[in-house]
Order: structure tokens, then sequence, then C-alpha cells
């Protein structure tokens, strides 16, 4: 029997119906205190913003503390991250926290993900599904906006929805480059009126809806589609994976984990090559794709991958089944 989404605790009724909760194992596990983290920069950003920049508190709160209780409540923290900025070097207009998945992006300024945007005359704060903005501009100058708006369309055409939940368009009341590309790659947002927040209960539940259409998003992501050939699996499970596959970080740590040893064949790469094959090895996620299925994905570094060298990940590919690699293993026996 699957999880809820919410395992430990039951919360009241009234969360939007669009997308299927029954589907969903846990991303939140605890409760803390989230109202502090939208009542207390509205009432003092402004306050803050006329002090120096360097060893505020505050500003240090939105690197550091609100979101380590954002974080706080994910299971899945290898998964997941969260950031905030105040700004770099100087205050920022519009102060925001990320909460990123690392599959899709490690850094706010590309991909896409929620972020908390605090409008710049601090009388709101948005839920914003939303895109990273600094590759955008750098990639397309002068049309970043356009395309931003065209990619937000489109990102809202994969997500089922209530129309009269969810804004299209946010106003965070800066001429700011960085705010004015925020409002153009909005997704979806909520807004949250300064004097009238939200409980933490229901802060909760909308940052579970919200993380509910981001992983919507990264199924129907088409950036894997030309490694699409087994048939029988659906298309968004084969993009999940090869997501998972392609992921620098998790890489990186997969092979600390686990050395550079070949866990097919047993081939090292210094024994063939010396010096040249110093810490080279492929890592092979081994969760069955039948498996990869919305809100059942927690990536666990230790059991769900295996390191394999350029050949045997080849053709542990090749298989039916990419995830059994004690067949692999036979095959290589029996040649």
């Amino acid at each position: 029997m699957k999880k809820d989404y919410f395992e430990e605790k039951k919360l009241a009724s009234g969360i939007m119906p669009t997308i299927s909760r029954s589907k969903f194992q846990s991303t939140i596990d605890v409760m803390s205190n989230l109202e502090n983290i939208l009542q207390e920069p509205l009432e003092n950003y402004q306050i803050e913003k006329s002090k120096s920049f360097a060893g505020n508190a505050l500003a240090h709160k939105f690197r550091h503390d609100y979101p380590a209780a954002i974080e706080n409540l994910l299971i899945d923290k290898t998964r997941y991250k969260v950031i905030g900025s105040p700004g770099k070097g100087n205050w920022t207009d519009c102060p925001w926290i990320a909460i990123l998945d690392t599959l899709i992006t490690e850094t706010a300024q590309k991909g896409y993900y929620p972020v908390f945007l605090f409008k710049s005359d601090m009388t709101g704060v948005y839920l914003s599904l939303n895109q990273g903005v600094t590759d955008v501009i750098e990639n397309y100058k002068r049309e970043a906006k356009s395309v931003l708006k065209l990619r937000a369309e489109d990102f809202r055409a994969k997500l089922n929805y209530n129309d009269a939940e969810y804004s299209t368009e946010i106003n965070l009341e800066s001429k700011t480059i960085n705010a004015r590309h925020y409002q153009a790659g909005n997704i979806l947002a909520k807004y949250y009126p300064k004097d009238n927040l939200p409980t933490e209960t229901a802060l909760k539940k909308d940052i579970k809806t919200f993380l509910e259409f981001y992983e919507a998003l990264a199924y129907s992501d088409t950036s894997f589609s030309s490694h699409i050939e087994q048939s029988h699996f659906e298309t968004k499970q084969i993009r999940l994976h090869w997501r998972i596959e392609r992921n620098t970080s998790l890489s990186k740590k997969v092979k600390k984990l686990k050395g550079y040893t070949c866990e097919a064949c047993n081939m090292n790469f210094v024994d063939k090559y010396g010096s040249l094959g110093e810490q080279y090895i492929e890592a092979h996620h081994l969760r069955p794709i039948s498996e990869l299925e919305i809100g059942k994905v927690k990536i666990d570094i230790e059991n769900d991958f295996a390191v394999l060298c350029s050949n045997c990940h080849s053709m542990i590919h090749r298989m039916d089944d990419p995830s059994d690699l004690e067949g692999l293993r036979d095959c290589i026996k029996k040649s």
C-alpha cells in the first residue's frame, strides 16, 4: 500500500484534487515553524534594507535559517536542497527562498523550481513555480522575457490545476531586471498578502502541492527523449531514469561511496590504463524503470546505484531490464 503524502500528521481536507494524492509518498516529514519564514521578512526587510548588508542578521536568516527550516521538512535531502538569497554583496529588491530538485537543477540560475518570492514593497509574498532567469538572460539577451513567457505557457499546458486557485501572472512591484524576468517566468503562483498569511498547516499543504507540480513537470520533460528505446516502459519513466543517471552530483557521490572497480566484470581502469584511468568509472541507476512513478522516487545512493565500466554500462542498457545487475554478471560468466 502506498503511503500518503503526509505520513505522520493528518491534515484538514480541501487540498486541490487535480493531482492524485494516492500516487505520492511523503516528501515532507516533520512540522516546523514556517510562519516566521514569511512574516518576519515582510515586517522587517525594508527596515533592515536601510542598514549595512554585511553581517546583517536577517540576511543571514535568508541564507541559512529559512532554508534550513524548509529543508527539515523534506524526507529526501539527497534529492532536494533549499537555498535563499537576500542579494549578493548588497540587498536585492525581492529576496527569495527556492526548493531545488537536484535532478533538474542545482542552481537557481537555471531550470525550474518552486520559490518564495517577496514583493519589493513587502506587502506580500508569492509561492511561485518559476524558472531560473540568469541562464535565459545570458543566452537570449533582449528576447529573454519572451522566451520565459513561452516556456511558462508550455509548462502550464502540462499541468492539471484549478484556475481559480493559482495565478499565472505575478507583480513583484520592482523594476529590477531579475524581478521583471521572474514575473515573465512564473508558471503558477499562490499569493499571500501580509495581512492574511497562511497558517503553518496551510502553508505546508501548499508546499506539498507545488512539489507535486514540480515533479509532474520533471516527468514531462523531453530533455532525454533521444534515449527512449524501450517501448514497454512509459516515456516519462525512461526520461526520469536518464535524468538520474546523468546527474553529475549524484554520480560523484556514488563513485566516492562505491569506488572505481566495475561491479559487473571487476575491471579497474587503472589496471589497464595506469594513471590515465584513475578515478574513472560510470554510475548506473539500478532502480527498475517500472518503479519510477510520480511521488515514489527517493534517491538511495548506496542501494540504487552500481559503478560499471563503459562496456558493462552499455550492455546493461541493452538488456530487457537495465536494473538486472545479476543478469549482466551471469552473461559475463557464460561468455
